[in-house]
């Protein structure tokens, strides 16, 4: 009966690959739109926030106190994440949907508040730093998501690990000399297929972010709510993913 139900959900089926290349759609473009708006601010991805630290701690020092910022929000909200996602498994009630529509609220959040007090002239400006932090709550939530919940998909902040597992697909699956099991070329093909298509969906929301902040500034974020929104109102209530 699980798995009928499963199936109506077509598209947003949390086991089928559309759901991670729509979160990663959604985490480039929530990024993109960060650095064009928040100092060249990451706020999903660890890697790009310590390379830019690096950088701006000789450069442009205020602009680094706004990373470290979002490197101690990062931390602190994986951890409550994290809290929250064992107490719900532990009580049987760990789903999908409400952890999608909270991200697509918190995303909501930090809209509104660049907004209301744009113009950001500041990266320490407290509204600056609000925005910067209620986006990094948004993320780390995806991360752990991803992490606790979609982990047999392939990663949708992770590019680099994602490239070097295509790459290895394509050996194993199509360039390999050696001979190997039909099976095991199968499962290789399928994984470098997976992995493309969330790589292609996370390009594809960076330049669909580029060109939304361009023309609507912050505004741009109602089309990842809307996306998070629309997938958490298709999934099952009483189904749990994996």
């Amino acid at each position: 009966m699980g798995g009928e139900q499963a199936g109506k959900l077509g598209l947003f089926d949390p086991a089928k690959p559309p759901a991670a290349m729509m979160l990663a759609f959604c985490a480039c473009y929530v990024d993109v739109i960060c650095v064009l708006g928040l100092f060249h601010t990451f706020t999903a991805f660890v890697t790009g926030t310590l390379v830019v630290l690096c950088t701006e701690v000789f450069t442009l020092p205020d602009d680094a106190k706004l990373k470290l910022v979002v490197l101690a929000t990062f931390f602190a909200a994986t951890l409550g994440w994290y809290e929250l996602v064992v107490r719900l498994k532990a009580a049987g009630r760990l789903r999908l949907a409400p952890l999608l529509m909270l991200e697509a609220a918190i995303l909501l959040c930090f809209m509104l508040v660049a907004l209301l007090a744009g113009p950001l002239e500041h990266p320490l400006a407290l509204a600056t730093i609000a925005a910067v932090m209620i986006s990094t709550l948004a993320m780390s939530l995806q991360n752990v998501i991803m992490s606790e919940l979609l982990s047999y998909h392939a990663p949708t902040t992770f590019m680099t690990g994602n490239t070097m597992r295509l790459i290895a697909g394509l050996v194993s699956g199509w360039l390999a000399t050696a001979p190997a099991a039909a099976d095991q070329v199968i499962d290789a093909r399928a994984r470098a297929i997976q992995h493309a298509q969330v790589i292609l969906a996370f390009v594809s929301g960076g330049l669909m972010a580029g060109f939304g902040m361009m023309h609507l500034g912050f505004s741009a974020l109602l089309l990842p709510v809307a996306i998070l929104l629309v997938m958490a109102a298709a999934q099952r209530p009483e189904l749990a993913p994996g």
